[in-house]
């Protein structure tokens, strides 16, 4: 629509308004249409379009769940953090405030060393993370601990019984062997001589010369032949090489 149309298609109304006594107020109609749906917006240079969704909006009853699930998820929390009544009369019976447990200024040792059953104590311990002991790592603590732990065996008792001892740190090369550059003629493995063809019963010079032809110098190697291919390749009997491998064999044994 051009400028023209726009003026053209105008109404012009006016009216005086006798009560004020204002005049010359005029209302015109220069031809835009405005879209008040707010379902969707266009934007005119770039075509995207806008849209509001009124789902998208959490509504206050959400809301409300999702702050009741976070205060009743702390309430879990720190009911697991509590001491509850059987625990307390059994803190009680061993002379323990429970306020010292809650606070961790109550030990792991000393629930034990108060006849605190072993698995309330382990409980408790891991409940509030409770320390092992309050001394602060005393001469012989360690030795008592090993003493105390529960499933350990001796020799992982005895390592944290020397473990208080900083001399197992210490390098102890005066015990330490030399390194040996020659090894000891004693230990020595000699390679075992291969035994000669010629010991092989039936097997002469002239046989063993052929044999050594085709790479078999040893009895070992006889022994493992293939009789048949050996035969063909020297143009022997079969039966003879046979024989020779048989012999080789029982030489061997």
């Amino acid at each position: 629509m051009s400028n023209k149309e726009v003026v053209t298609g105008a109404r012009t109304t006016g009216h005086t308004d006798g009560k004020n006594g204002d005049s010359g107020l005029e209302t015109i109609d220069i031809g835009i249409k405005v879209d008040v749906n707010t379902d969707a917006k266009v934007d005119a240079d770039s075509g995207v379009t806008f849209s509001f969704d009124e789902a998208d909006v959490p509504d206050a009853d959400s809301a409300t769940a999702t702050a009741d699930a976070g205060r009743a998820h702390d309430t879990d929390s720190d009911r697991r953090l509590e001491i509850t009544e059987d625990e307390q009369a059994a803190l009680e019976a061993a002379e323990i405030e429970p306020k010292t447990v809650r606070e961790k200024d109550c030990s792991y040792r000393e629930l034990l060393d108060s006849s605190v059953d072993d698995s309330l104590a382990d409980a408790l311990r891991r409940r509030f993370s409770l320390p092992w002991s309050l001394e602060g790592g005393s001469d012989g603590d360690l030795e008592r601990r090993s003493s105390e732990i529960r499933g350990l065996g001796d020799a992982e008792r005895e390592w944290i019984a020397v473990s208080d001892d900083e001399s197992w740190q210490a390098f102890e090369y005066a015990h330490t062997r030399a390194v040996e550059t020659e090894p000891d003629e004693a230990t020595e493995r000699p390679c075992p001589r291969p035994t000669p063809v010629q010991a092989v019963t039936g097997v002469g010079p002239d046989d063993a010369t052929a044999l050594a032809d085709a790479g078999i110098i040893s009895a070992e190697r006889l022994a493992t032949i293939n009789a048949f291919d050996v035969a063909k390749v020297l143009e022997l009997s079969v039966l003879h090489v046979r024989s020779w491998r048989h012999n080789a064999r029982e030489l061997l044994e």
